[in-house]
């Protein structure tokens, strides 16, 4: 029979239960919505960088300022640009190579200076590629003291009411107002590593001929180390010479631990002498 007690603790763990549930509800919620990477997450600001190639970055990627994760990219487009480094027209007569765009957006607050770095780098060998910003600094070691300057960046959710992309709104601003943030690429290191071998190939051709012919003299016996591997005299010998220090090894240390075992004897007898 169950009593008004008992009835009175099922309540309250059912109550217990039932917070747990959304309170964890809750935190799920928050956590794929309304965090920094959910839909309704802050909208950061957009900006644009530029690098010759874009060696491996897509949108998603990550950007970091000063190694701290701070925003990913948005957009990666082809543009054309002229002899200056300006943005034109893909038919503008002025216009000599294309470049690439990369859009990103920072959910910090960051201030640029002339002495700014932008590179595209891997983390790791198993990771991807990332945007990594250095904005600079106002002092040098060299005494220098560099400018902070202008860049361009607008609100996401002001894109998001005139429907242009942060370059398209980039592109219809002045451009006399803002410093075009250009980067640099690290590179592919599998491209570097196949470049340097085209380089060597001579030199490479050469050690393995190399390698080859010691092999080939090690086989047929010239050499020391030939005659050592092939030399059943030889080989016996320096079986014998292994074996014959192990002995000799195993003879010193009986006689260290014989000495061991005496010192005690010894100072004793000396103790006694020296009492008499």
């Amino acid at each position: 029979m169950v009593g008004p007690g008992d009835r009175n603790m099922n309540w309250i763990q059912n109550i217990l239960v039932g917070f747990l549930f959304f309170g964890a509800l809750f935190l799920v919620g928050y956590f794929t919505i309304v965090s920094e990477s959910g839909p309704f997450a802050q909208p950061g600001k957009r900006m644009v960088f530029y690098f010759d190639h874009a060696d491996g970055i897509k949108e998603g990627s990550r950007v970091t300022v000063l190694g701290v994760p701070s925003g990913s990219v948005t957009g990666v487009d082809l543009v054309t640009v002229n002899g200056r480094g300006d943005v034109v027209e893909p038919d503008s007569p002025d216009r000599i190579r294309q470049i690439v765009a990369v859009t990103i957006e920072l959910k910090k607050q960051v201030v640029f200076y002339e002495n700014y770095r932008i590179a595209i780098k891997n983390e790791s060998l198993l990771s991807g590629k990332v945007v990594s910003v250095d904005p600079g600094s106002s002092s040098t070691q060299e005494g220098e003291n560099p400018q902070q300057i202008t860049v361009f960046s607008v609100d996401s959710a002001v894109l998001s009411s005139t429907g242009q992309s942060a370059l398209e709104y980039r592109l219809t601003s002045s451009s006399d107002q803002f410093v075009d943030l250009k980067g640099e690429s690290s590179g592919d290191p599998i491209a570097g590593f196949s470049e340097l071998i085209a380089e060597n190939r001579a030199d490479l051709r050469r050690t393995v001929q190399n390698v080859a012919e010691i092999t080939d003299k090690i086989n047929r016996g010239d050499g020391t180390i030939g005659k050592l591997i092939n030399d059943q005299e030889l080989h016996n010998n320096a079986t014998t010479l292994v074996t014959e220090a192990q002995v000799v090894v195993r003879e010193v240390r009986e006689s260290l631990e014989d000495t061991r075992e005496q010192a005690p004897v010894t100072s004793f007898v000396r103790a006694a002498l020296t009492a008499f």
